[in-house]
C-alpha cells in the first residue's frame, strides 16, 4: 500500500511540473543584396572633359571652354576606343555577337557605356543603368535616371508604339535620333537606357 502511495505522489509531482519553455527560434536571417560595384576611375582627361550623348556618335566637351568635338559613327575601332578611354578609363571587356538583327557585331564595354562596331568601325553606342552612367548625358542634360516629366521639359519624347523591348522612346528623328527605354509607364518613370546608331536588339 505504501509503495502504491509513493508511486501516486511521484506521478502527481510529475504532472505538476511546468512544461519546458519552448526554444527561442533563431533570429531570421535576412538576405542582403550585394553592393553595386563603384565605377572605375576615369581616364587622364576625365577632370577636364565631359561626354555628351549624340545621335551621330559621342561628343567630347571641354569643361572650361565648352568646345565640343564629335566622335562620329564610322570612326575606326581603335581610334574610338582610345578616345573614350581618355575620359572613361580602360575598357572593361570586348565581346562579339554574330546573331544580332543588324548583323554580326563587336562590342567594347566601358562600365555603363558600350561601343558597338561592325567591320572595324564605330556604328553605335548603348548606355545602361550601371555604375558610371552618370558620366554621360545629352547636351540638354538628359541621362540615365531622368524622369519622363523632366525630359519633356527640354525635348520632344516620341513613344515607340508596340515596341517589343519595353517602354521605348526616341528623341529627335532620322539618323540623328537617340533612342531610350523608361523603366515603367507614366511621367514619373525614369530613363533606364539610352542608345544610338546600330544596336544588337532582337525585336
Amino acid at each position: 500500500m505504501r509503495r502504491l502511495t509513493t508511486i501516486l505522489v511521484l506521478a502527481l509531482l510529475g504532472a505538476c511540473k511546468p512544461a519546458a519553455a519552448p526554444e527561442e527560434p533563431d533570429e531570421a536571417i535576412v538576405p542582403t543584396a550585394p553592393e553595386m560595384p563603384a565605377a572605375k576611375a576615369g581616364g587622364p582627361a576625365a577632370a577636364t572633359t565631359a561626354i555628351s550623348l549624340d545621335g551621330e556618335g559621342l561628343r567630347f566637351v571641354d569643361k572650361a571652354s565648352g568646345k565640343a568635338s564629335l566622335l562620329a559613327f564610322g570612326t575606326p575601332r581603335a581610334q574610338a576606343e582610345a578616345a573614350l578611354a581618355r575620359v572613361a578609363g580602360a575598357a572593361e571587356d570586348r565581346s562579339t555577337n554574330v546573331e544580332c538583327g543588324a548583323g554580326s557585331m563587336e562590342f567594347t564595354r566601358f562600365d555603363a557605356m558600350t561601343l558597338n562596331f561592325q567591320d572595324g568601325k564605330f556604328v553605335g553606342w548603348f548606355l545602361g543603368n550601371e555604375p558610371g552612367a552618370d558620366r554621360y548625358s545629352t547636351m540638354s542634360g538628359i541621362g540615365i535616371g531622368t524622369t519622363r516629366a523632366k525630359a519633356k521639359q527640354s525635348v520632344s519624347i516620341v513613344d515607340v508604339e508596340d515596341s517589343t523591348i519595353g517602354e521605348e522612346f526616341t528623341i529627335g528623328s532620322g539618323d540623328s535620333a537617340i533612342g531610350g527605354m523608361f523603366a515603367a509607364p507614366g511621367d514619373t518613370a525614369k530613363i533606364d537606357a539610352l542608345f544610338a546608331g546600330a544596336n544588337c536588339f532582337f525585336r
